[in-house]
Protein backbone atom coordinates (compact mmCIF):
# COMPACT_ATOMS: atom_id res chain seq x y z
CA UNK A 1 0.00 0.00 0.00
CA UNK A 2 0.98 3.36 -0.74
CA UNK A 3 1.60 5.61 1.64
CA UNK A 4 1.41 9.37 1.77
CA UNK A 5 2.53 11.34 5.21
CA UNK A 6 -0.08 13.49 7.16
CA UNK A 7 0.02 16.85 5.35
CA UNK A 8 0.22 20.37 6.91
CA UNK A 9 -1.78 22.46 4.91
CA UNK A 10 -2.78 25.98 4.99
CA UNK A 11 -6.01 28.30 3.53
CA UNK A 12 -3.65 29.85 0.38
CA UNK A 13 -2.15 25.95 -0.84
CA UNK A 14 -3.43 23.86 -3.59
CA UNK A 15 -4.22 20.06 -2.89
CA UNK A 16 -3.99 17.50 -5.88
CA UNK A 17 -7.64 16.20 -5.92
CA UNK A 18 -6.46 12.65 -7.51
CA UNK A 19 -3.85 11.82 -4.82
CA UNK A 20 -3.46 7.75 -4.45
CA UNK A 21 -6.82 7.58 -6.57
CA UNK A 22 -9.31 9.21 -4.46
CA UNK A 23 -12.38 10.30 -5.97
CA UNK A 24 -12.56 14.26 -6.54
CA UNK A 25 -15.38 14.65 -4.06
CA UNK A 26 -13.89 12.88 -1.28
CA UNK A 27 -10.52 15.47 -1.71
CA UNK A 28 -13.25 18.35 -2.02
CA UNK A 29 -14.32 17.43 1.22
CA UNK A 30 -10.90 17.52 3.53
CA UNK A 31 -10.54 20.90 1.40
CA UNK A 32 -13.36 22.01 3.09
CA UNK A 33 -12.84 21.55 6.12
CA UNK A 34 -9.76 22.44 6.22
CA UNK A 35 -10.32 25.77 4.70
CA UNK A 36 -7.80 25.51 1.59
CA UNK A 37 -8.46 25.76 -1.92
CA UNK A 38 -8.75 22.44 -4.28
CA UNK A 39 -7.29 22.52 -7.46
CA UNK A 40 -7.48 20.77 -10.76
CA UNK A 41 -6.74 16.76 -10.86
CA UNK A 42 -2.94 15.72 -11.99
CA UNK A 43 -2.69 14.08 -15.34
CA UNK A 44 -0.02 10.94 -15.74
CA UNK A 45 2.47 10.89 -18.48
CA UNK A 46 0.12 9.88 -20.72
CA UNK A 47 -2.39 12.48 -20.15
CA UNK A 48 -4.59 10.09 -18.67
CA UNK A 49 -5.86 11.27 -14.68
CA UNK A 50 -3.54 10.10 -11.98
CA UNK A 51 -6.58 7.77 -10.21
CA UNK A 52 -7.26 5.89 -13.70
CA UNK A 53 -3.03 5.56 -14.07
CA UNK A 54 -2.81 4.02 -10.68
CA UNK A 55 -5.98 1.54 -10.59
CA UNK A 56 -4.28 -1.53 -10.91
CA UNK A 57 -1.96 -0.74 -8.31
CA UNK A 58 -4.40 0.16 -5.90
CA UNK A 59 -6.34 -3.32 -6.66
CA UNK A 60 -2.78 -5.05 -6.05
CA UNK A 61 -2.70 -3.03 -3.21
CA UNK A 62 -5.72 -4.37 -2.05
CA UNK A 63 -4.64 -7.51 -2.05
CA UNK A 64 -2.08 -7.38 -0.01
CA UNK A 65 -3.55 -6.09 2.58
CA UNK A 66 -3.82 -7.81 6.08
CA UNK A 67 -6.92 -9.03 6.48
CA UNK A 68 -8.08 -7.24 10.00
CA UNK A 69 -8.26 -4.01 7.66
CA UNK A 70 -10.89 -4.94 5.63
CA UNK A 71 -13.16 -5.44 8.72
CA UNK A 72 -15.02 -2.61 8.61
CA UNK A 73 -14.83 -1.76 12.66
CA UNK A 74 -11.17 -2.01 13.13
CA UNK A 75 -10.74 0.93 10.76
CA UNK A 76 -13.19 2.78 12.48
CA UNK A 77 -11.51 2.57 15.61
CA UNK A 78 -8.10 3.28 13.73
CA UNK A 79 -9.83 6.31 12.58
CA UNK A 80 -11.37 7.13 16.00
CA UNK A 81 -8.33 6.70 17.66
CA UNK A 82 -5.70 9.29 15.09
CA UNK A 83 -5.24 12.88 15.76
CA UNK A 84 -7.53 15.27 14.81
CA UNK A 85 -5.01 16.63 12.43
CA UNK A 86 -3.47 13.48 11.11
CA UNK A 87 -7.39 12.63 9.63
CA UNK A 88 -6.81 14.36 6.44
CA UNK A 89 -3.85 12.49 5.60
CA UNK A 90 -4.96 9.22 6.71
CA UNK A 91 -8.40 10.11 4.65
CA UNK A 92 -5.80 10.29 1.58
CA UNK A 93 -3.85 7.23 2.39
CA UNK A 94 -6.50 4.72 0.62
CA UNK A 95 -9.95 4.29 -0.68
CA UNK A 96 -10.71 1.79 2.12
CA UNK A 97 -9.54 4.34 4.97
CA UNK A 98 -11.13 7.50 2.94
CA UNK A 99 -14.78 6.80 4.55
CA UNK A 100 -13.81 6.11 8.03
CA UNK A 101 -11.42 8.91 8.07
CA UNK A 102 -13.81 11.42 6.96
CA UNK A 103 -16.55 10.35 9.07
CA UNK A 104 -14.30 11.61 12.36
CA UNK A 105 -12.49 13.71 10.77
CA UNK A 106 -16.49 15.61 9.94
CA UNK A 107 -18.48 13.97 13.23
CA UNK A 108 -17.26 16.88 15.51
CA UNK A 109 -17.25 20.37 14.25
CA UNK A 110 -15.10 23.05 16.25
CA UNK A 111 -16.95 25.29 14.42
CA UNK A 112 -18.87 26.63 11.39
CA UNK A 113 -16.71 27.36 9.08
CA UNK A 114 -15.81 23.65 7.39
CA UNK A 115 -19.21 24.23 6.35
CA UNK A 116 -18.86 27.70 5.09
CA UNK A 117 -15.90 26.25 3.40
CA UNK A 118 -18.00 23.62 1.12
CA UNK A 119 -19.74 26.61 -1.07
CA UNK A 120 -16.55 27.73 -3.38
CA UNK A 121 -15.43 30.70 -3.12
CA UNK A 122 -16.39 31.91 -6.44
CA UNK A 123 -20.03 32.66 -5.90
CA UNK A 124 -19.20 35.02 -3.19
CA UNK A 125 -19.28 38.88 -3.09
CA UNK A 126 -19.38 42.49 -1.66
CA UNK A 127 -21.69 44.49 -2.97
CA UNK A 128 -21.26 48.73 -3.26
CA UNK A 129 -22.52 49.07 -0.19
CA UNK A 130 -19.87 46.61 1.28
CA UNK A 131 -22.37 43.61 2.11
CA UNK A 132 -21.80 40.02 1.39
CA UNK A 133 -23.72 38.77 -1.62
CA UNK A 134 -24.09 35.70 -3.95
CA UNK A 135 -22.86 36.44 -7.44
CA UNK A 136 -24.52 33.75 -8.48
CA UNK A 137 -27.09 30.59 -7.39
CA UNK A 138 -25.35 27.65 -5.32
CA UNK A 139 -25.23 25.11 -8.16
CA UNK A 140 -26.38 21.66 -7.78
CA UNK A 141 -23.00 20.23 -7.21
CA UNK A 142 -21.89 22.35 -5.01
CA UNK A 143 -25.44 21.66 -2.57
CA UNK A 144 -24.42 17.71 -2.90
CA UNK A 145 -20.72 18.30 -1.65
CA UNK A 146 -22.01 20.49 1.16
CA UNK A 147 -24.86 17.52 2.22
CA UNK A 148 -22.33 14.72 1.56
CA UNK A 149 -20.51 16.37 4.43
CA UNK A 150 -23.27 18.08 6.99
CA UNK A 151 -24.57 14.69 7.12
CA UNK A 152 -21.67 12.97 8.87
CA UNK A 153 -21.69 16.22 11.69
CA UNK A 154 -23.08 14.54 15.03
CA UNK A 155 -22.14 17.66 17.25
CA UNK A 156 -21.22 21.51 16.87
CA UNK A 157 -19.22 23.32 19.02
CA UNK A 158 -18.74 26.69 18.53
CA UNK A 159 -16.95 28.73 20.75
CA UNK A 160 -14.89 31.06 18.72
CA UNK A 161 -15.77 34.59 16.85
CA UNK A 162 -18.65 33.97 14.56
CA UNK A 163 -18.61 37.24 13.04
CA UNK A 164 -16.42 36.64 9.88
CA UNK A 165 -18.81 33.60 8.82
CA UNK A 166 -22.01 34.82 10.44
CA UNK A 167 -23.59 36.69 7.24
CA UNK A 168 -22.04 33.47 5.01
CA UNK A 169 -23.91 30.75 7.25
CA UNK A 170 -27.41 32.92 6.55
CA UNK A 171 -27.22 33.31 3.44
CA UNK A 172 -26.55 29.55 3.11
CA UNK A 173 -29.57 28.59 5.17
CA UNK A 174 -31.88 30.63 3.76
CA UNK A 175 -30.68 29.17 0.22
CA UNK A 176 -30.48 25.71 0.87
CA UNK A 177 -33.02 24.19 -1.45
CA UNK A 178 -34.06 20.63 0.45
CA UNK A 179 -36.58 20.24 3.72
CA UNK A 180 -34.94 22.22 6.53
CA UNK A 181 -34.63 18.92 8.42
CA UNK A 182 -32.07 16.94 6.01
CA UNK A 183 -29.48 19.28 6.32
CA UNK A 184 -27.93 17.72 9.46
CA UNK A 185 -29.89 14.17 9.81
CA UNK A 186 -27.45 13.20 12.24
CA UNK A 187 -26.78 16.31 14.41
CA UNK A 188 -27.06 14.74 18.27
CA UNK A 189 -25.30 18.29 19.86
CA UNK A 190 -25.60 21.83 19.27
CA UNK A 191 -23.27 24.20 21.81
CA UNK A 192 -23.28 27.87 20.73
CA UNK A 193 -20.87 29.10 23.42
CA UNK A 194 -20.22 32.59 22.23
CA UNK A 195 -22.91 35.61 21.34
CA UNK A 196 -24.75 36.78 18.67
CA UNK A 197 -27.32 33.80 19.08
CA UNK A 198 -29.98 36.26 18.25
CA UNK A 199 -28.03 36.42 14.54
CA UNK A 200 -28.07 32.79 13.70
CA UNK A 201 -31.66 32.44 13.43
CA UNK A 202 -31.93 30.87 10.31
CA UNK A 203 -28.98 28.34 11.01
CA UNK A 204 -30.81 27.14 14.60
CA UNK A 205 -34.18 26.57 12.24
CA UNK A 206 -31.83 23.93 10.11
CA UNK A 207 -30.14 22.69 13.50
CA UNK A 208 -33.29 22.07 15.27
CA UNK A 209 -33.57 18.58 14.19
CA UNK A 210 -35.00 15.57 15.52
CA UNK A 211 -31.81 13.58 16.41
CA UNK A 212 -30.44 16.46 18.55
CA UNK A 213 -30.26 15.22 22.26
CA UNK A 214 -27.70 17.75 24.03
CA UNK A 215 -28.80 21.88 23.15
CA UNK A 216 -26.28 24.28 24.62
CA UNK A 217 -27.24 27.71 24.26
CA UNK A 218 -25.90 31.53 25.02
CA UNK A 219 -27.70 33.83 25.00
CA UNK A 220 -26.75 37.62 25.22
CA UNK A 221 -29.74 39.60 24.00
CA UNK A 222 -32.81 38.72 22.47
CA UNK A 223 -35.05 39.55 19.67
CA UNK A 224 -38.94 38.34 18.65
CA UNK A 225 -37.50 35.94 16.21
CA UNK A 226 -35.01 33.89 18.97
CA UNK A 227 -37.88 34.01 21.31
CA UNK A 228 -40.10 32.49 19.11
CA UNK A 229 -37.23 29.69 17.78
CA UNK A 230 -36.60 28.89 21.55
CA UNK A 231 -40.55 28.12 21.49
CA UNK A 232 -40.11 25.27 19.19
CA UNK A 233 -37.56 23.24 20.56
CA UNK A 234 -40.19 20.72 22.11
CA UNK A 235 -41.55 20.15 18.99
CA UNK A 236 -38.87 20.69 16.56
CA UNK A 237 -35.98 18.50 18.99
CA UNK A 238 -38.74 16.20 21.08
CA UNK A 239 -36.30 13.74 22.03
CA UNK A 240 -33.18 16.46 23.82
CA UNK A 241 -32.11 14.98 27.47
CA UNK A 242 -29.88 17.83 28.23
CA UNK A 243 -30.76 21.26 27.62
CA UNK A 244 -28.85 24.10 28.89
CA UNK A 245 -29.83 27.70 27.82
CA UNK A 246 -27.31 30.30 29.03
CA UNK A 247 -28.79 33.93 29.40
CA UNK A 248 -26.19 35.92 30.64
CA UNK A 249 -28.34 38.99 31.67
CA UNK A 250 -30.54 37.79 34.39
CA UNK A 251 -32.94 41.16 33.95
CA UNK A 252 -33.96 39.12 30.38
CA UNK A 253 -35.10 36.45 32.32
CA UNK A 254 -38.41 37.09 33.18
CA UNK A 255 -38.95 38.06 28.90
CA UNK A 256 -37.65 34.85 28.22
CA UNK A 257 -39.35 32.46 30.79
CA UNK A 258 -42.36 31.83 29.08
CA UNK A 259 -40.63 30.64 25.78
CA UNK A 260 -38.48 28.51 27.81
CA UNK A 261 -41.09 27.40 29.78
CA UNK A 262 -43.28 26.08 26.72
CA UNK A 263 -40.20 24.53 25.35
CA UNK A 264 -39.50 22.66 28.32
CA UNK A 265 -43.35 21.03 28.83
CA UNK A 266 -42.60 19.54 25.83
CA UNK A 267 -39.40 18.03 26.31
CA UNK A 268 -40.40 14.63 28.25
CA UNK A 269 -36.79 12.60 28.11
CA UNK A 270 -34.70 15.56 30.10
CA UNK A 271 -31.56 14.16 32.05
CA UNK A 272 -30.18 17.35 32.84
CA UNK A 273 -31.61 20.79 32.56
CA UNK A 274 -30.09 24.27 33.01
CA UNK A 275 -32.57 27.33 33.09
CA UNK A 276 -33.15 30.82 34.27
CA UNK A 277 -36.84 31.52 36.02
CA UNK A 278 -39.74 29.11 34.71
CA UNK A 279 -43.13 29.70 34.76
CA UNK A 280 -45.41 28.00 37.19
CA UNK A 281 -46.37 24.86 34.10
CA UNK A 282 -42.60 24.53 33.55
CA UNK A 283 -41.96 24.41 37.52
CA UNK A 284 -44.52 21.53 37.75
CA UNK A 285 -43.25 19.42 34.59
CA UNK A 286 -39.91 19.39 36.03
CA UNK A 287 -41.12 18.00 39.40
CA UNK A 288 -43.01 15.05 37.36
CA UNK A 289 -39.90 13.76 35.34
CA UNK A 290 -38.38 10.97 36.73
CA UNK A 291 -35.68 11.17 33.69
CA UNK A 292 -34.45 14.20 35.53
CA UNK A 293 -31.01 13.71 37.43
CA UNK A 294 -29.36 17.08 36.74
CA UNK A 295 -31.21 20.31 37.67
CA UNK A 296 -29.54 23.87 37.83
CA UNK A 297 -32.37 26.90 38.03
CA UNK A 298 -31.04 30.58 38.73
CA UNK A 299 -33.36 31.52 41.89
CA UNK A 300 -34.05 35.94 40.73
CA UNK A 301 -35.71 37.87 43.54
CA UNK A 302 -39.36 37.69 41.71
CA UNK A 303 -38.96 34.23 41.54
CA UNK A 304 -41.68 33.24 44.30
CA UNK A 305 -43.57 36.51 44.17
CA UNK A 306 -44.76 35.62 40.67
CA UNK A 307 -45.95 32.00 41.66
CA UNK A 308 -49.12 31.16 41.82
CA UNK A 309 -48.65 27.45 43.50
CA UNK A 310 -49.78 26.32 46.98
CA UNK A 311 -46.62 26.43 49.01
CA UNK A 312 -44.66 23.15 49.30
CA UNK A 313 -46.99 21.64 46.37
CA UNK A 314 -44.42 20.36 44.55
CA UNK A 315 -41.14 18.07 45.05
CA UNK A 316 -37.99 17.27 43.21
CA UNK A 317 -37.56 13.78 43.66
CA UNK A 318 -34.47 11.23 41.86
CA UNK A 319 -31.97 14.06 41.83
CA UNK A 320 -28.14 13.23 41.36
CA UNK A 321 -27.69 16.75 41.57
CA UNK A 322 -29.43 20.13 42.28
CA UNK A 323 -28.01 23.11 41.59
CA UNK A 324 -28.90 26.86 42.67
CA UNK A 325 -27.92 30.00 41.96
CA UNK A 326 -29.18 33.62 43.22
CA UNK A 327 -27.53 36.79 44.21
CA UNK A 328 -28.38 35.62 47.86
CA UNK A 329 -28.34 32.39 49.84
CA UNK A 330 -31.64 33.82 51.77
CA UNK A 331 -33.68 33.43 48.17
CA UNK A 332 -32.68 30.23 48.07
CA UNK A 333 -33.67 29.34 50.99
CA UNK A 334 -37.01 30.74 50.34
CA UNK A 335 -36.74 28.54 47.05
CA UNK A 336 -36.20 25.48 49.53
CA UNK A 337 -38.90 26.54 51.50
CA UNK A 338 -41.40 26.65 49.00
CA UNK A 339 -40.60 22.61 48.27
CA UNK A 340 -42.91 19.59 49.48
CA UNK A 341 -38.93 18.03 49.78
CA UNK A 342 -35.90 17.47 48.20
CA UNK A 343 -34.01 13.87 47.37
CA UNK A 344 -30.78 14.84 45.45
CA UNK A 345 -27.33 13.57 46.15
CA UNK A 346 -25.95 16.73 45.68
CA UNK A 347 -26.52 19.84 45.74
CA UNK A 348 -24.56 23.17 45.10
CA UNK A 349 -25.53 26.86 45.71
CA UNK A 350 -23.82 29.35 43.88
CA UNK A 351 -24.35 33.08 45.27
CA UNK A 352 -22.99 36.48 45.34
CA UNK A 353 -21.84 38.74 48.38
CA UNK A 354 -20.56 41.61 46.48
CA UNK A 355 -24.54 42.54 45.64
CA UNK A 356 -25.88 44.71 49.12
CA UNK A 357 -24.06 41.92 51.31
CA UNK A 358 -25.14 38.76 53.01
CA UNK A 359 -27.09 39.01 56.33
CA UNK A 360 -25.46 37.83 59.11
CA UNK A 361 -27.80 35.07 59.28
CA UNK A 362 -27.93 34.06 55.38
CA UNK A 363 -25.78 30.78 56.25
CA UNK A 364 -27.33 29.71 59.02
CA UNK A 365 -30.66 29.79 57.56
CA UNK A 366 -29.99 28.13 54.31
CA UNK A 367 -28.29 25.54 56.03
CA UNK A 368 -30.91 25.17 58.56
CA UNK A 369 -33.74 25.04 55.43
CA UNK A 370 -31.20 21.61 54.02
CA UNK A 371 -31.59 19.62 56.55
CA UNK A 372 -35.25 20.06 57.09
CA UNK A 373 -35.99 20.18 53.09
CA UNK A 374 -33.33 17.24 52.03
CA UNK A 375 -33.62 13.94 52.57
CA UNK A 376 -31.44 13.07 54.79
CA UNK A 377 -30.61 9.50 54.13
CA UNK A 378 -30.39 10.45 50.06
CA UNK A 379 -28.02 14.16 49.97
CA UNK A 380 -24.34 13.04 50.06
CA UNK A 381 -22.64 16.39 49.14
CA UNK A 382 -22.68 19.81 49.77
CA UNK A 383 -21.01 22.28 47.77
CA UNK A 384 -21.49 26.11 48.28
CA UNK A 385 -19.80 28.63 46.56
CA UNK A 386 -19.55 32.75 45.79
CA UNK A 387 -20.27 33.47 41.84
CA UNK A 388 -16.98 35.90 42.15
CA UNK A 389 -15.32 34.38 45.00
CA UNK A 390 -12.78 37.54 46.61
CA UNK A 391 -10.68 36.55 49.78
CA UNK A 392 -10.94 40.31 50.13
CA UNK A 393 -15.14 40.57 50.57
CA UNK A 394 -16.20 37.15 51.80
CA UNK A 395 -19.52 36.52 53.78
CA UNK A 396 -18.48 35.54 56.96
CA UNK A 397 -19.76 32.39 59.07
CA UNK A 398 -19.83 30.72 62.67
CA UNK A 399 -18.66 26.97 63.22
CA UNK A 400 -22.70 26.64 64.70
CA UNK A 401 -23.81 27.89 61.28
CA UNK A 402 -23.51 24.34 59.93
CA UNK A 403 -24.71 22.97 62.97
CA UNK A 404 -27.71 21.29 61.63
CA UNK A 405 -25.89 19.65 58.81
CA UNK A 406 -24.29 17.11 61.45
CA UNK A 407 -27.47 15.00 61.62
CA UNK A 408 -26.49 13.98 57.46
CA UNK A 409 -24.96 10.71 58.17
CA UNK A 410 -24.39 10.11 54.87
CA UNK A 411 -22.67 13.14 53.63
CA UNK A 412 -19.28 11.86 51.79
CA UNK A 413 -18.30 15.65 50.10
CA UNK A 414 -18.25 19.28 51.65
CA UNK A 415 -16.93 21.99 50.12
CA UNK A 416 -17.46 25.58 51.22
CA UNK A 417 -14.00 26.83 50.82
CA UNK A 418 -15.19 29.46 48.31
CA UNK A 419 -18.14 30.27 50.18
CA UNK A 420 -17.27 31.67 53.29
CA UNK A 421 -14.74 32.79 55.70
CA UNK A 422 -14.79 30.41 59.30
CA UNK A 423 -13.14 31.07 62.46
CA UNK A 424 -12.90 27.73 63.82
CA UNK A 425 -10.94 25.95 66.89
CA UNK A 426 -9.71 22.43 67.09
CA UNK A 427 -12.82 21.22 69.40
CA UNK A 428 -15.45 22.96 66.97
CA UNK A 429 -13.63 21.32 63.81
CA UNK A 430 -13.45 17.61 65.69
CA UNK A 431 -16.75 18.29 66.21
CA UNK A 432 -18.01 19.10 62.84
CA UNK A 433 -16.70 16.32 61.36
CA UNK A 434 -16.94 13.68 63.72
CA UNK A 435 -20.62 13.77 62.27
CA UNK A 436 -19.54 12.78 58.64
CA UNK A 437 -17.28 9.55 59.43
CA UNK A 438 -18.11 8.49 55.60
CA UNK A 439 -16.52 12.16 54.49
CA UNK A 440 -13.98 11.97 51.37
CA UNK A 441 -13.40 15.48 50.66
CA UNK A 442 -13.37 18.27 53.18
CA UNK A 443 -12.76 21.65 52.18
CA UNK A 444 -13.13 24.06 54.63
CA UNK A 445 -10.89 26.94 53.87
CA UNK A 446 -7.97 27.99 51.37
CA UNK A 447 -6.97 31.44 52.73
CA UNK A 448 -6.44 33.09 56.04
CA UNK A 449 -8.36 36.15 56.82
CA UNK A 450 -6.85 38.47 59.55
CA UNK A 451 -10.31 38.91 60.88
CA UNK A 452 -10.68 35.17 61.22
CA UNK A 453 -9.22 35.35 65.22
CA UNK A 454 -9.25 31.37 65.85
CA UNK A 455 -7.55 29.08 63.60
CA UNK A 456 -7.56 25.05 63.89
CA UNK A 457 -3.53 23.95 64.71
CA UNK A 458 -2.34 20.69 64.16
CA UNK A 459 -4.26 19.41 66.79
CA UNK A 460 -7.34 19.87 64.39
CA UNK A 461 -5.77 18.39 61.10
CA UNK A 462 -4.76 15.38 63.16
CA UNK A 463 -8.00 14.89 64.65
CA UNK A 464 -9.98 15.51 60.93
CA UNK A 465 -7.23 12.58 59.47
CA UNK A 466 -8.27 10.06 62.75
CA UNK A 467 -12.50 10.92 62.57
CA UNK A 468 -12.19 10.66 58.92
CA UNK A 469 -10.73 7.94 57.87
CA UNK A 470 -12.18 7.90 54.35
CA UNK A 471 -11.05 11.51 53.61
CA UNK A 472 -8.88 11.61 49.97
CA UNK A 473 -9.37 15.19 49.61
CA UNK A 474 -8.34 18.13 52.43
CA UNK A 475 -8.33 21.87 51.78
CA UNK A 476 -7.92 23.81 55.80
CA UNK A 477 -5.92 26.75 57.03
CA UNK A 478 -3.91 25.86 59.92
CA UNK A 479 -1.94 27.61 62.52
CA UNK A 480 1.36 25.95 62.52
CA UNK A 481 2.59 28.60 65.27
CA UNK A 482 0.83 26.49 68.09
CA UNK A 483 2.94 23.49 68.79
CA UNK A 484 2.24 22.83 72.26
CA UNK A 485 2.34 18.96 72.47
CA UNK A 486 3.16 18.29 69.27
CA UNK A 487 6.32 15.78 68.59
CA UNK A 488 7.73 17.40 65.53
CA UNK A 489 9.89 13.85 65.04
CA UNK A 490 6.02 12.34 65.31
CA UNK A 491 3.18 14.76 64.64
CA UNK A 492 0.64 12.71 64.55
CA UNK A 493 1.52 10.32 67.13
CA UNK A 494 1.23 7.08 64.61
CA UNK A 495 -1.95 8.58 62.41
CA UNK A 496 -0.80 8.49 59.28
CA UNK A 497 -2.64 9.18 56.27
CA UNK A 498 -0.70 8.43 53.12
CA UNK A 499 -3.44 8.25 50.60
CA UNK A 500 -4.59 11.91 49.06
CA UNK A 501 -5.77 12.83 45.91
CA UNK A 502 -5.50 16.42 46.90
CA UNK A 503 -3.98 18.06 49.75
CA UNK A 504 -4.18 21.68 50.41
CA UNK A 505 -3.15 24.02 53.39
CA UNK A 506 -2.37 27.53 54.51
CA UNK A 507 -0.24 27.93 57.68
CA UNK A 508 -0.40 31.18 59.54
Amino acid sequence: MQYIPPLHFNRHMSLPLSLNGLNIASSIGICCFLGITPSAPSQSRTGAPFFHHTLESRICDFNLMHQALRIAEIIDQISWHVDRSSLPGLALTCRILEGPALDALWRNLPSLEPLVNCIPMHVWGISFQGELILLRPIDTKAWVTFRKYASRVHSITQSGDPSPIIEHIRIIMLSYPYPSSTMFPNLRSLAWNVDQTHLVIEFLRMAFVPSLVSLDLRITSISPALMSILSTIGTTCPNVTSFRPQVDDPTLNREIAPFLTQATCQLHHLSALTVCELEDPGMVHVTQLQSLKTLWLYIGPSFLRRTGLPPQSLGLEHLELLGLQATRLSHMTAFLRSLRTVRSKHITAVFSSNVFGQQSDSMSGFCAMLLERCDNDTLEAITLCEQFYNAFHNVYAQPGDFGPLRLLRNLTHFDVEAACTISISDDELSELVKAWPKLKIFRLGCYRDPASPVLPTFHGLINVLRLCPELVSLSLVIDTTQLDGIDVKSPGNGIRKTVYKSLSSVTR
